[in-house]
């Protein structure tokens, strides 16, 4: 799997986190759930920066993903922003698997 391949899943995996949290957060269910989706959601946020970032430097990513992915929108800016990268590529004929 490559280096993109693994952090658009992990972009996707965050996003589910993240819309977890916000559905426990709006519902009032569950406080405990809550902090710990919470929490989750911050450090894997984080995570998520770092290796993007680390892909932008690298070339992988454009910072316009880098710029998504540190921006309010978190991980919707982040999965948005790969899928267009990625969609791009395609039409280009750029290939990062490897």
């Amino acid at each position: 799997m490559s280096y993109f391949t693994a952090v658009r899943i992990y972009s996707i995996v965050e996003l589910t986190l993240f819309a977890a949290l916000i559905v426990f957060a709006v519902g009032g269910w569950s406080a405990t759930a809550e902090t710990v989706l919470g929490w989750s959601h911050g450090v894997g946020w984080l995570i998520l920066c770092a290796l993007v970032l680390y892909g932008a430097l690298r070339g992988i990513f454009t910072w316009v993903v880098a710029a998504l992915t540190v921006s309010p929108a978190g991980p919707l800016g982040s999965t948005i922003g790969i899928e267009v990268q990625r969609h791009r590529d395609r039409r280009r004929g750029v290939d990062r698997s490897s």
